[in-house]
């Protein structure tokens, strides 16, 4: 496990370069802007991809739940800032790991027999040039490759406390409580551990419940989440309807509120438990509780995997949501120390607001006007993602390309702070966006970039994604990265 540093952090920076980057820019093309920026670390997917009709395959770039329609690329890919993707394994897989599973890996396309060795090329090229060189796979999405797709049965979906599906979620995460999504995953970890050895790392997203709506954070009461709740000492189905009960009161309290404006809804809703039920000791615990023995069995389970390998220890690097969201995704902090040698913490900003929203909606409809608008204001004040009480919530929806996140720059330290301490001993690792316009991407990378730099941070960086990185926001990020790489130096110094 990497130990955070007691002395101070040189910085260490990283990209998220997905590998149709590599396929349309060329290998060279793209390190050699990364290294312009500034950065000396990379991660990519095990996969390949290509243009298809519209409507055909997935959304490029993700949907975010439709609220994401509104973001079109920086970059043009094959000349286009918005399409629809198909995508292939970067590797025939060895079916013999997969044997008796569940789920099986994607058969290798026309893509995969025609550019076998594309992921190869890049993790030689980069550390050629002295980059280390992740690869990303989804926690619990079976195949696994890319956020959109995903193959996850029926039976291990994840399941609401009314019994239902959420079929209206932004994320496609199955049931992380299912033995054969767990399977498949620690499958597919050792597979491209072993396949592509000069990979630094794998790194995990999702390993979570995604709390992107209230809905989903009421997850999960699915049949392989059951025995984590009985582990809990509670009866799933009349604990269901516990939890049943304390939503009908909200919506209430919220509906009842919304006409008077944000502090109204806060005060009715904290009289009506909500506070309560997502505190310390309140009747929300038995669920989280579960959902995180859940997690931790998924982390252990990978870990186990990856040390089953010959061969140096394979570094296994989580990224998820931050306080307070993870304390209610199940993403289970005290299973780090002993399986994870570092843990991203996205700051994701524009997803921030557009998640108040659908906890507002999920609260009194998605009919739009000043009430829905008042329970988001409130949402925000809850979630922690202003510096001030917002007023409103008017301006709390996912941001255009051109408008400023909506968000606090205190509450984004304070997140990255209290990772750490979530953490312990496990380096946290700031992961900002670039999506936005070019001044407010520059200044949340700025903030990332002197938060891992302070007393007791882990001096590492991520900047996700490559596809927002317009030369414009290259240029102008390269001066900043130097400047706080000249000044990590020094301290060290």
């Amino acid at each position: 496990m990497a130990m955070i540093q007691n002395s101070p952090p040189t910085l260490s920076l990283g990209v998220t370069v997905m590998p149709e980057w590599f396929q349309f820019e060329g290998i060279d093309a793209v390190l050699d802007r990364l290294q312009a920026l500034g950065a000396n670390a990379l991660v990519t997917s095990p996969y390949l991809l290509e243009i298809v009709a519209d409507g055909e395959g997935a959304r490029e770039p993700p949907p975010d739940g439709d609220a994401g329609i509104v973001r079109p690329l920086d970059r043009a890919l094959w000349g286009r800032r918005e399409t629809w993707v198909r995508t292939a394994p970067s590797l025939v897989h060895d079916l013999s790991r997969y044997k008796g599973l569940r789920y099986q890996p994607s058969p290798p396309g026309a893509l995969t027999l025609a550019q076998p060795d594309l992921m190869d090329r890049v993790i030689n090229a980069a550390r050629g040039r002295g980059m280390s060189v992740f690869l990303q796979v989804m926690a619990a999405s079976p195949p696994g490759y890319r956020v959109q797709f995903s193959g996850a049965l029926n039976e291990d979906q994840c399941v609401g406390p009314d019994g239902q599906l959420h079929g209206q979620r932004v994320d496609r995460n199955a049931s992380l409580a299912s033995p054969h999504v767990q399977a498949y995953g620690a499958a597919l970890l050792a597979e491209l551990a072993h396949r592509y050895p000069g990979a630094n790392g794998l790194r995990i997203d999702w390993p979570e419940y995604p709390p992107y709506d209230l809905r989903s954070v009421l997850f999960d009461f699915s049949l392989h989440a059951r025995a984590a709740l009985h582990a809990q000492g509670v009866e799933p189905l009349a604990y269901g309807d516990l939890v049943m009960q304390h939503l009908q009161r909200w919506r209430q309290a919220a509906q009842s509120a919304a006409p008077q404006g944000v502090q109204a809804v806060r005060e009715q809703l904290r009289e009506a438990g909500w506070d309560d039920f997502f505190g310390d000791r309140g009747d929300g615990q038995a669920l989280w509780a579960s959902k995180r023995a859940s997690v931790g069995a998924m982390l252990r389970t990978y870990r186990a995997a990856l040390n089953q390998l010959p061969g140096p220890r394979r570094s296994l690097q989580p990224q998820v949501f931050p306080h307070p969201w993870s304390n209610w995704s199940g993403f289970a902090w005290d299973a780090l120390g002993e399986t994870a040698d570092a843990v991203g913490v996205k700051l994701y900003t524009m997803h921030w607001p557009m998640m108040a929203r659908y906890w507002a909606r999920d609260l009194i409809g998605s009919a739009p006007g000043p009430e829905l608008d008042a329970v988001t204001g409130a949402m925000a004040d809850f979630l922690g993602l202003c510096d001030a009480t917002p007023t409103h919530g008017a301006a709390m929806h996912y941001p255009a390309p051109e408008t400023a996140h909506p968000v606090g720059v205190k509450r984004q330290r304070d997140k990255l702070a209290q990772a750490q301490t979530q953490a312990g001993a496990v380096p946290v690792v700031a992961f900002a966006h670039s999506y936005g316009p070019l001044e407010d991407v520059v200044a949340r990378v700025d903030l990332a970039l002197q938060s891992s730099l302070a007393p007791g941070g882990s001096g590492q960086v991520w900047i996700n994604r490559y596809g927002y990185l317009s030369d414009a926001k290259l240029a102008a990020l390269a001066p900043v990265i130097r400047q706080a790489r000249a000044a990590s130096h020094k301290a060290v110094t």
